[in-house]
């Protein structure tokens, strides 16, 4: 059957395009009686196996159909399958997202997310943000783990909420996180369980204690850190595989010798909170939850190795490299 994100536009009356997310393909030629088939609105009564039997065109159409299926605008007709369904009616758009990247195979990612469980640690601006976007998208556990109180700088729209001064973060962050997935399950993991991915949404540069911690562990972990004119996503660390936290505190070093004592002053927080720009703080949420979301489904991020990182007035997001350093001990190498 044609993939229900697929848009069907006839040229003539023998030329198709099928448009699929930003990708299009012309059918010349096309067999209108076919068409109909393969359309959801009149499709066949047994789907076509993976051989595509004689009766479904010359062995032209044949290899058309394979590699449109290939390419994601035909999905198994199989009725049966319920991931071939999104598990909530919300998630539809994520579904039709998927498609256009992942074709047939966007239904099994979007149902493997809700096995997924994300730890937001720290008190930036943007972890309450970054959570309620992953669970938006699907993610089946998100939990803000911080108990200070909410400031009032830390509210922004998709996050805290300005009434929520005073409360403890993770409580409002769970709040947050059930208005834009009502589903979403914001407790702690049971013992002995580990979260696919921690996110350090941390403006301050990252105690050593915590950073070697998350190492120990084996956990998977991203920074997210907002600035006054500067937001940075990355690197995201896979511990023994990819360059660590700890080998761009050693870039930094190598570039400014003075960087070790300026990074343990950096780690006081500013007493009216870290200063950022609230559009600069929703555009660096995104693309953190974008990062994760790769991560998550089994891509490669860009955050590997390296960070995104926005400037103003540029507005260009830019990545720099960081690999990792010969002295640090990480593995990676």
């Amino acid at each position: 059957m044609l993939s229900p994100f697929a848009r069907l536009l006839w040229r003539s009356a023998d030329v198709v395009q099928l448009e699929l997310g930003g990708q299009a393909v012309l059918i010349e030629g096309v067999d209108p009686a076919l068409i109909r088939q393969l359309a959801p609105h009149a499709r066949a009564d047994g789907p076509p196996p993976p051989d595509w039997p004689d009766g479904w065109g010359d062995a032209a159409s044949r290899h058309s159909l394979r590699t449109l299926a290939e390419a994601g605008y035909l999905w198994p007709n199989d009725e049966d399958d319920g991931l071939l369904a999104p598990p909530r009616p919300r998630l539809a758009p994520e579904l039709g997202s998927l498609a256009a990247r992942r074709g047939p195979l966007a239904a099994e990612v979007l149902h493997a997310r809700r096995h997924c469980a994300v730890a937001v640690h720290g008190g930036g601006r943007a972890a309450a943000h970054v959570a309620t976007l992953l669970a938006a998208a699907g993610v089946g556990r998100v939990r803000v783990l911080d108990a200070d109180p909410v400031r009032l700088h830390q509210a922004v729209p998709g996050g805290v909420l300005p009434s929520d001064e005073g409360a403890a973060l993770s409580s409002a962050a769970a709040d947050a996180v059930r208005r834009a997935a009502p589903d979403a399950d914001t407790t702690p993991l049971p013992t002995g369980e580990r979260p696919d991915l921690v996110v350090l949404a941390i403006d301050e540069p990252i105690e050593a204690e915590q950073r070697d911690a998350l190492h120990a562990h084996g956990w998977a972990h991203l920074a997210v850190r907002l600035g006054p004119d500067f937001g940075v996503v990355g690197p995201l660390v896979i511990p023994g595989l990819t360059s660590c936290l700890r080998c761009a505190d050693l870039h930094r070093r190598d570039r400014d010798p003075a960087w070790s004592a300026l990074a343990v002053q950096l780690t006081v927080r500013p007493r009216r909170g870290a200063a950022s720009d609230v559009a600069v703080a929703t555009v660096v949420a995104g693309f953190a939850a974008l990062q994760i979301l790769s991560y998550l489904d089994g891509e490669q991020p860009a955050a590997i190795d390296g960070t995104l990182e926005l400037h103003q007035p540029d507005w260009r997001i830019r990545r720099r490299s960081w690999p990792a350093h010969p002295d640090c001990d990480c593995s990676a190498q």
